[in-house]
């Protein structure tokens, strides 16, 4: 029976990530993330399971369960559903060689699994008891599986910036960030000699998650850096335009 069902989730997993062109209801539900945005698709990801049985509390509809590489960067995202058993299917996603950023996860680097409680507004870390198949560490196609799981201490929620998707950019791309409190904010974009060449947004945000568009087709083919700034914090990341 185990194995029936080890099985029955991997298809399952291997399903949420397929490139279909359209996506069934079910992947919408678990791709609809409101406190993590949507990790970068590099092409090149390690599938990661729990099943519905592995967790010592369940998650409730509403929770979202995120990926994170060992310099803390978001790499995979999903919200938590009731259906197929509870099983949960994220897709970490590796670093794309071509650009200079780093997107994703290189092979043999750990990562950590987080929990975000939606009615109380916290983040967890979770520690996993048991693998049923692989572990933390990721490969190109590897797949790892959760068989017990369990919160272990909760996580401060700071200022973050996550990776614009897409990346690299071709003309326009979005960019996220969580705010952990009511603020303005200040996203600007700067070259490689420092020179700020765009102002994404200046201007008050509330608490959570948000998503500011940016425009691409007055800059040169190059490397640029977007800065976030907020509550007199501040968070920087790279992204690279291509023809």
């Amino acid at each position: 029976m185990k194995n029936i069902l080890l099985g029955a989730a991997l298809v399952l997993s291997a399903g949420l990530f397929a490139q279909t062109a359209e996506l069934s209801p079910y992947q919408k539900k678990t791709m609809n993330t409101e406190r993590f945005a949507r990790p970068v698709n590099t092409g090149v990801n390690h599938t990661l399971l729990i099943l519905g049985s592995a967790w010592e509390t369940s998650p409730e509809l509403g929770d979202e369960i995120a990926v994170y590489d060992s310099e803390n960067n978001m790499v995979a995202s999903v919200a938590w559903r009731p259906e197929q058993e509870g099983h949960s299917g994220l897709a970490i996603w590796g670093d794309d060689e071509t650009t200079s950023a780093k997107e994703g996860m290189l092979k043999g680097e750990t990562f950590s699994i987080v929990l975000f409680d939606k009615s109380e507004d916290t983040m967890t870390n979770l520690k996993v008891n048991r693998w049923e198949r692989g572990d933390n560490s990721f490969a190109k196609d590897g797949v790892s599986v959760v068989g017990s799981i369990a919160s272990s201490s909760v996580i401060t929620q700071d200022l973050e910036l996550f990776q614009n998707v897409p990346n690299p950019v071709q003309d326009n791309t979005s960019i996220s960030f969580y705010l952990p409190k009511d603020g303005k904010i200040n996203l600007t974009v700067s070259n490689t000699l420092g020179q700020e060449v765009m102002v994404l947004s200046n201007e008050i945000f509330t608490k959570g998650m948000h998503t500011v568009q940016m425009d691409a087709n007055s800059l040169s083919t190059g490397v640029y850096f977007y800065k976030l700034e907020a509550n007199k914090n501040s968070v920087t990341k790279q992204l690279t335009l291509v023809n």
